[in-house]
């Protein structure tokens, strides 16, 4: 059973200043029914972001998805706008697409119905004698969608609360130093860990367990950053100076790609750690882009959607391919510290005896402003009666 009350008060507790908050209850990180109240009024009622669109390069390019139990496609038309369209056919709902790849047209694997790059019924085999049947009336489901410093985010409601600048508002400001937009990826990667999707995104963006869980790796690269930027909207940010490059590991400095192409000399040998709200973050540094989008797969579990981004100018480097794999070395070098850690921080807070403990307002400042935006979402919902 869950004491609501106390559960709301626990809650109330995350609201505080930096200096003053408590960590998310441990419950929220192990009961299903919290994770159903997440999914509605976290991710469904809201903008979330599914992870950068670089790779989608020409008219036809796609990536397919499960989102929220949804599988999705994600694909650039004809005059190269990215869409999201629900992966069903409106004939006899068989999945239309698996994987990534480039078409022309999407083709119905089923009873070939096929659909043009804007999602609209084009082709329908012997259907002629179905009365009142009106093909160009007919279209994919199509979600809201929209990029934002090549970022593709989507909304699965139809009646936006928000549209998404309002949601996110001065995120493009804060990032405007690096050339997010035009980076392309380079490697995506897919693993399942056996933690609550909100302690995934947080091990990631606090620095108080670098020297604990990465001694020998990258927890000498990292000084101690600044207080997180003023941000209006559901995203957090913290920029901190390195020692060397935070894209690489202690002892692998040596193997660094150029700078990206523009930056100004205040913000290299730096990173910058930003979580959207609620499933994806990222970090920026001199050289490369790395991204995590999570996605819940129950309370105790998460699938990972890892992927890494460089200049197209580095990219194009002979010593590219040779060097980018000492940054994929070091991404799965911390992922495979992380995951041990997380596994057992996720025994504890199955624990009866858990209790939410006290933040370290600088060491994980990002991990207190998503707190606070949590908490703040949940009691407003008023979900929390339904809970038992």
């Amino acid at each position: 059973m869950v004491d609501n009350l106390n559960l709301e008060e626990k809650l109330k507790n995350c609201l505080k200043s930096h200096d003053a908050s408590s960590c998310i209850p441990p419950v929220c990180y192990s009961n299903e029914e919290i994770l159903k109240i997440e999914k509605d009024v976290l991710f469904k009622k809201q903008w979330i972001c599914i992870g950068h669109v670089s790779f989608l390069k020409k008219a036809g390019d796609y990536i397919t998805k499960e989102i929220l139990d949804t599988p999705v496609i994600i694909i650039r038309d004809k005059s190269k706008k990215i869409r999201v369209f629900a992966n069903v056919c409106r004939h006899r709902s068989a999945k239309l697409l698996e994987g990534k790849g480039n078409t022309s047209g999407i083709i119905c694997p089923f009873h070939s119905w096929s659909y043009n790059l804007e999602g609209r019924l084009k082709g329908a085999p012997n259907m002629d004698d179905a009365k009142s049947f009106k093909r160009d009336e007919i279209s994919l489901k199509e979600f809201h969608s929209e990029v934002r410093l090549g970022l593709c985010f989507v909304h699965f409601e139809n009646n936006l609360e928000k549209n998404l600048d309002e949601q996110i508002d001065n995120f493009e400001n804060i990032h405007s130093k690096w050339p997010m937009e035009t980076l392309v990826s380079t490697r995506e990667r897919t693993f399942n860990v056996n933690c609550n999707w909100k302690a995934f995104l947080e091990v990631f963006n606090e620095y108080y367990h670098l020297p604990y869980v990465h001694p020998e790796t990258i927890g000498d690269v990292y000084k101690l950053p600044n207080f997180p930027d003023t941000t209006n909207g559901a995203f957090t940010s913290q920029f901190g100076r390195t020692s060397g490059n935070g894209a690489l590991l202690e002892n692998e400095q040596q193997f660094a790609l150029p700078d990206m192409p523009g930056l100004s000399s205040d913000v290299l040998n730096s990173v910058r750690y930003t979580w959207i709200f609620p499933n994806l973050t990222f970090a920026i540094g001199n050289d490369a882009l790395w991204i995590y989008e999570v996605h819940p797969l129950n309370s105790h579990s998460c699938k990972v959607f890892q992927t890494t981004c460089f200049p197209e100018s580095t990219v194009k480097l002979s010593s590219f391919e040779k060097l980018s794999k000492q940054y994929y070395h070091r991404m799965d070098a911390a992922i495979e510290e992380d995951i041990p850690a997380l596994e057992n921080q996720q025994n504890g807070l199955k624990n009866p005896y858990a209790e939410p403990g006290r933040f370290s307002p600088l060491l994980e400042a990002n991990v207190v402003s998503f707190a606070n935006w949590y908490s703040k979402k949940l009691i407003e919902s008023d979900n929390l009666s339904l809970i038992t």
